[in-house]
This record gives structure tokens, sequence and C-alpha cells, in this order.
């Protein structure tokens, strides 16, 4: 006889045990909601909560050293030249075509020459603010941004010799510089 291999005889198993993953949970039914669900995260509510007591805590304990109107200048002036490093040009154009000027001990008004500067010293003001206040260690310190009004007086000057005349009636030492080099105004 022969000796035959023996087959071996697939036999059927058992299915695999089902992932825990997949075994669902029956879910609790509640007729209206009732702000008691114990949970490990925050809510917003809970988190705006927190931020309110924790600013009003710390703004009484903020300083207000008396400053000078300087100090606010001078270190507008910085913060307008660190808009300028951090490429934002326009911002610090706007920041320095005009100083602020002071209304009274705390309060400063900075005027733009339309709402287009307004709007892109506003987007800013936060950031300016925050440095200004430290700086001057004074967080009563505020800003106040308005739309310069334009004189109905001020012309528009087409010419360079009106633009010229104009100037020289500010600074008479322009007439002087003109007679003295004999030099011509383009009309």
């Amino acid at each position: 006889m022969r000796n035959e291999p023996s087959a071996k005889v697939n036999k059927p198993s058992a299915p695999p045990p089902t992932p825990a993953f997949n075994a669902k949970k029956e879910a609790k039914v509640l007729s209206s909601p009732t702000g008691n669900l114990n949970s490990n995260t925050i809510s917003i509510n809970q988190l705006v909560e927190m931020h309110q007591q924790n600013r009003a805590v710390r703004n009484e304990d903020l300083p207000r050293e008396p400053f000078h109107k300087d100090d606010v200048i001078q270190h507008w002036k910085r913060i307008a030249h660190h808009f300028r490093t951090n490429d934002q040009e326009q911002v610090f154009m706007v920041m320095t075509k005009r100083d602020p000027v002071q209304i009274d001990e705390r309060t400063f008004q900075f005027e733009t020459d339309n709402s287009i500067q307004a709007t892109r010293i506003e987007s800013v003001m936060e950031e300016i603010m925050a440095y200004l206040r430290k700086e001057v260690k004074n967080y009563d310190l505020n800003i106040k941004v308005e739309i310069a009004q334009q004189s109905e007086d001020e012309t528009k000057y087409l010419t360079g010799k009106d633009k010229f005349d104009r100037l020289a009636r500010i600074n008479t030492n322009l007439l002087d510089l003109k007679n003295r080099f004999n030099l011509d105004i383009e009309p």
C-alpha cells in the first residue's frame, strides 16, 4: 500500500470577537437640558466667566503712574517703527503722519485723514494700547481715533506756484531761499 499524504481538513472556526469600539452604548434620554452635565471639558461660558473674573481682579492691581505726554509720543513712534519692521508699512505711514494730541491727563486723540486710515489704526489699536500702557505704566491711558475735519478754506492747489505761495506764507524762509539762489517756481 501506498502511503498517501494525509489531507488536512479545514474545520470552520468560531467568528472572531467583535472589537469593543463597535459596541454601541445606550444613550441617556433627557427631557430637557439641565446644565448639570459632568464632563472633563470647560464650556465657553465658564471660560468667559473665568476671564472676566481674572480681568476684574487684574485691572485693580494694574499700575497707574503719572506720565508725560512726550513719553506717550516717544513710545507711539517706537511702536510705529515696530510695525514698519514687521511689514506693516501702511500702519507705519498713518501713525507717523501726526502725533497723538493730549485731551486730558489720561486721554489722547489721534486724527487720521480718512476712514481707511482709521480702520487700519483701529485694527492694531489693541496691540498699540497694550504696548503704550505697559511702557508708561498707566493702564488708564486711552487713545481715541478720529477722522480729521478738513477746513473749507483749505483749497487744493493745482500749480507749483500756488503751492509755493502757500508754503511761503507758512515759512518765510522759503522766500529768502528763492531770492538768494535766484530760483524760478514752475507754474
